[in-house]
């Protein structure tokens, strides 16, 4: 099955920080932003580096009966979290967004009382495709510490995905949500050798195949209702479902010059989500 590849290739933490390093020349008014994202890569990139656990994998008959019902390969009790060090990078990452966003500074009070792992629980279960979604009663102070949070299992997530997604049949599942978490998708990428279409999940960045006439959102095939809008130099497309209103950015590996970090793209792309939020359609989730 073919991979998705990309001139440069994925990379680790050095080609993320070195394509946000661009990102800050190319575009100044920005700085801020991709500075954050800088400082939050480099806290997941320490955390994943200090994980020394062996992930447990599901026996290879239930993983197989797992992809034909539909079902993600990784559960919550699967990733190597432990209360200390776990707590520590939340709490770091929230500090980030405050530096970032001064005006959450009212809300970091509470930040000691946080039962980081039941609120990572949570907000891994909600993330999920095809679970019932709990009605939101927090009130706004919660808004600061699940953006922390979520920022924070990252790099367990994608610690396990690189473990998981090996064992995933990419032919059977064409699915709009991750195979291995549930997570749903933010940004896309057409191969360079025939222009397949591979998913990437915002959670934990596997890459999955998925049908290039469909919306992964709500499954719209209705070619006269998916519309896409490409860049100047038809590199980048952005996808919009008139269905269900959802968008889907997507890089065509084909057409890309630059040295394409697809765990950045999404960062880097950011003009894309304004412009079709500006148009009322939303980003990726369930």
């Amino acid at each position: 099955m073919e991979a998705v590849t990309a001139k440069g290739g994925e990379g680790g933490a050095q080609q993320a920080m070195e394509a946000l390093d661009e990102a800050r020349t190319q575009n100044p008014e920005l700085a801020d932003f991709y500075g954050f994202h800088q400082r939050v890569f480099r806290l997941q990139h320490q955390a994943r580096a200090q994980i020394a656990a062996t992930l447990e994998m599901l026996d290879q008959k239930i993983l197989r009966a797992r992809l034909r019902q539909g079902l993600p390969q990784l559960s919550f009790a699967q990733l190597p979290l432990e209360a200390e060090g776990f707590s520590w990078l939340a709490t770091e990452i929230a500090q980030a967004l405050v530096q970032y966003d001064p005006e959450l500074a009212a809300r970091t009070d509470a930040l000691e009382e946080v039962d980081w792992l039941s609120l990572a629980e949570r907000r891994f279960e909600q993330g999920m495709a095809n679970e019932s979604k709990e009605e939101v009663t927090e009130e706004a102070e919660m808004e600061l510490v699940e953006v922390a949070v979520d920022l924070a299992l990252q790099p367990y997530l994608g610690w396990a995905a690189q473990q998981v997604m090996p064992h995933v049949d990419q032919g059977s599942w064409k699915r709009g949500y991750c195979p291995v978490c549930g997570g749903a998708p933010d940004f896309a990428a057409l191969v360079e050798e025939t222009g397949a279409r591979y998913l990437l999940c915002s959670r934990c960045r596997s890459q999955w195949l998925y049908k290039r006439l469909e919306c992964p959102f709500c499954s719209n095939t209705d070619h006269t209702r998916l519309l896409y809008y490409p860049s100047e130099d038809e590199v980048y497309r952005l996808y919009v479902c008139q269905t269900c209103k959802h968008y889907l950015k997507t890089i065509d590996l084909r057409k890309a010059t630059h040295k394409v970090v697809l765990a950045v793209e999404p960062l880097l792309t950011i003009a894309m989500d304004l412009a079709a939020q500006k148009q009322g359609y939303k980003a990726g989730n369930f």
